[in-house]
């Protein structure tokens, strides 16, 4: 499956001049797909540095409703989900129209299913364990 090399939604205001009024922009929002209470937090704790407003959910049929509901400017998911493969939900999330463009970190993966994430349409893997560095490195990969 083949993605465009186009910056993904929400990352043109991530770049926003400095010498913007902070105030005046809409804090970029972020989808986090965890089951493990540790990791959520971790996750939830480098975005909120990162300045990105956070939902939380905790399986891939959760994670497409509340994608639908509010697209996400990205989402951060877990490889190994309750009810689905992280490449179903992926799947799923690129099969709507308005998330075919939202970055994708998948956190958890093994260094050999790093390509096949990646051909489901996950953009960026972090390792176990899991670090607010690593994290941080996905995200500002995606964000350029």
């Amino acid at each position: 499956m083949a993605y465009s090399s186009a910056k993904p939604k929400g990352v043109a205001r991530a770049e926003a001049s400095t010498s913007e009024d902070p105030s005046s922009r809409r804090r970029l929002r972020a989808l986090i797909v965890e089951t493990d209470p540790a990791s959520a937090r971790l996750c939830q704790e480098t975005l909120e540095r990162l300045d990105f407003s956070i939902e939380r959910v905790d399986g891939g049929v959760a994670a497409v409703v509340a994608a639908r509901g509010q697209v996400p400017d990205l989402i951060v998911m877990d490889f190994q989900l309750p009810d689905a493969s992280a490449g179903e939900t992926i799947g799923w999330l690129r099969a709507n129209q308005p998330l075919k463009s939202v970055p994708i970190v998948v956190l958890g993966i093994a260094d050999a299913s790093r390509l096949s994430v990646r051909d489901t349409g996950g953009m960026a893997a972090v390792g176990k364990p899991l670090t607010s560095a690593a994290i941080e490195r996905a995200v500002r990969s995606l964000c350029r």
